[in-house]
């Protein structure tokens, strides 16, 4: 990976007309990160051979991303100096007094050059001078557009001074070598980078800080830091190319995903032709252009400034690698964890994931289920349930009861991503948790209330489908040998019910590959449809005690059908005896010890309740029409 933000920044530099030769145009920061609209400029003014600078008041002017290299910014940590005095405004008194603009003219002082050192000398005196005056200049024009100070200096800006260039370049390189008063670097050796012998290399060259070297065990050759070099040693040229790449990166290939920040990084097979690169890294610096996006692009996450597809539509001469972070303190604050690296992903994988995505999309259970659009909180449409990553999301929330779900949805996530099996029980597990949350709940289930125990029903299900179609659902023990042989019992059901139960089985036979769970889900079915009685008979559900929270296992399934059956005979209204007969005859087949999880049990169970509907006649529907709630 190292190779390619490498190649990533030299094209960058390429496209902005810079070079390595000159250090300065890369290592500068933007300093917007909190949408900067004007910058606030104290300003002095003195000939140079006076002996002081006159303070002259607060200016501000609107800020400019022209003008960067005039701003001359590049962020230190956050209770330390800046590279040059040009900082972001925390707070008026810290940024100015305390922490920043004015201990920076403290710091910098014994140069070897008596005219530098005697210009920062007077600019530092002059700032002291008038502290007070210029801390309530700046407390009267500063807002919250500006978050930033700088000086002008005899109406020149920071960057337009040698010195704090210059200082900027040092103390920016500086870091490559030097850490915690420790330096690491060595002469006439091969960067571990760019495979060459360079002058110096140096040991600190932490682009996303994929090693530690402040921690024993890190590092060889006697675990000394001053060692380091000899891990990852890497010549000042790849550093500012990493630099460039990973600040190009951070522009351009950043993007959201449920509640994480990923980085998309391409990795150009050999002798790609050059034209080819331009055209790729143009997708990514367009993609936020509205200008460029198209009409119904498809997407699997909620990033409307998602890639996917259009990186799906190349051909495999690049893979991808995923880097999810977490980045408290902003993509170039201090502290950036790698969450999960997701290497080699093929455009073709990409359509892979499309291509299963229109195929679930379009079964008739999903789409036919109509689930909400919002707009600020407010309900604007509806639309059909279709597969995206936020249905993984579902099951694995950031926090749900006090507990963060994070790790499970990455790992899952980039198991999709690189076609790795994932555990076909974990993911029930965890799809039943989240629908018996919505159905201990006797108010969310008829009318509009039914909505979230069903919608929860059907995206489990259509994770399920999703994972199986990929061919990474990892089912154990799950076959179970049918025959030939038909339902004995058909002729007790209606020819109608039957075949659409058949065909419901024969759809998603690798769901329903045993008798047992064929009836748990056809008794699921029968159990809604006496809830629907119940409920318009009495305006409740009595019967729902019975269903124990959905913590159902075999002996419980087996027991409520005659109690179902007594139920239905009480109301009058059982119109329904072909699919007992249906479920009585599976449980025969099945037998005993089903070797189903209770979680299994209780999905296929709730499944059934949530499908009912597909399973009633005209007949029956005619009969009892007034029991739909």
């Amino acid at each position: 990976m190292i190779e390619a933000i490498r190649e990533i920044g030299e094209y960058s530099l390429e496209k902005m007309g810079r070079s390595v030769e000159n250090p300065f145009d890369i290592l500068v920061d933007d300093p917007t990160g909190r949408d900067t609209k004007n910058v606030l400029f104290i300003v002095l003014e003195g000939k140079k051979e006076d002996d002081e600078f006159t303070y002259k008041g607060v200016e501000f002017e609107e800020y400019s991303n022209e003008k960067l290299n005039k701003y001359a910014y590049k962020k230190g940590s956050s209770n330390s100096l800046d590279a040059t005095p040009t900082s972001m405004v925390t707070s008026i008194d810290s940024t100015f007094e305390r922490v920043k603009i004015l201990p920076w003219f403290k710091n910098h002082r014994n140069f070897t050059d008596d005219e530098d050192e005697n210009f920062l000398v007077k600019i530092g005196n002059s700032l002291r001078e008038n502290k007070e005056k210029i801390s309530s200049d700046l407390k009267d024009k500063s807002s919250k557009e500006s978050n930033v100070i700088s000086l002008k200096i005899d109406n020149r800006y920071v960057g337009d001074y040698d010195i704090f260039c210059r200082l900027l370049v040092e103390s920016s390189t500086k870091r490559f070598y030097f850490l915690d008063g420790t330096t690491s670097k060595s002469e006439n050796k091969i960067c571990s980078v760019c495979n060459q012998k360079k002058a110096e290399v140096y040991g600190f060259v932490g682009t996303y800080k994929f090693y530690t070297v402040d921690k024993i065990g890190f590092v060889s050759g006697g675990f000394h830091k001053k060692d380091a070099w000899k891990n990852y040693p890497v010549c000042l040229d790849c550093a500012l190319k990493l630099e460039a790449g990973k600040k190009y990166m951070g522009e351009n290939m950043n993007f959201n995903f449920y509640g994480f920040k990923y980085l998309l990084i391409p990795k150009f097979l050999v002798g790609i032709d050059e034209k080819v690169k331009k055209e790729i890294f143009g997708i990514f610096e367009n993609q936020r252009d509205p200008k460029f996006q198209r009409e119904n692009i498809k997407q699997l996450t909620s990033d409307e400034n998602e890639v996917f597809e259009l990186m799906s539509e190349q051909e495999n001469y690049l893979n991808l690698d995923f880097m999810f972070y977490d980045a408290p303190k902003g993509y170039n604050g201090t502290v950036f964890n790698i969450l999960l690296y997701v290497e080699d992903v093929f455009p073709s994988r990409l359509r892979r994931l499309f291509k299963v995505k229109e195929t679930v999309d379009d079964i008739d259970i999903f789409k036919k289920h109509m689930i909400p659009v919002f707009e600020n909180k407010k309900k604007i449409a509806e639309q059909p349930l279709k597969f995206s990553f936020g249905i993984l999301r579902t099951f694995f929330p950031k926090v749900s009861n006090n507990r963060t779900y994070n790790k499970y949805f990455l790992d899952i996530a980039g198991k999709i991503f690189k076609g790795k099996p994932v555990s076909y029980s974990f993911l029930v597990n965890f799809i039943i948790r989240k629908i018996r949350g919505a159905f201990i709940n006797p108010e969310k289930w008829f009318g509009s209330k039914n909505q979230e125990v069903k919608t929860s029903t059907l995206k489990g299900f259509m994770l399920l489908n999703y994972l199986n179609v990929l061919g990474i659902l990892k089912q154990k023990g799950m076959r179970e040998f049918m025959g030939e042989e038909k339902n004995k019992e058909a002729s007790n059901a209606s020819l109608e019910i039957t075949q659409r139960i058949d065909s419901f089985f024969e759809k998603f036979g690798n769901f329903f590959d045993g008798n047992a769970k064929k009836a748990i889900f056809l008794e699921g079915i029968l159990a809604q449809l006496l809830l629907k009685i119940q409920y318009n008979e009495r305006g409740a559900t009595p019967f729902r005690v019975k269903l124990k929270g959905l913590k159902l296992d075999e002996r419980q399934i087996k027991k409520l059908l005659p109690e179902i059956q007594n139920k239905l005979e009480e109301y009058g209204k059982n119109y329904y005896q072909g699919l007992e007969s249906m479920i009585s005859e599976y449980f025969i087949r099945s037998g005993n010890d089903w070797k189903l999880s209770n979680d299994e049990i209780s999905f296929y169970f709730v499944l059934g309740m949530n499908l009912s509907d597909m399973f009633k006649t005209k007949k029956e529907e005619n009969a009892g029409g007034e029991e739909d709630g």
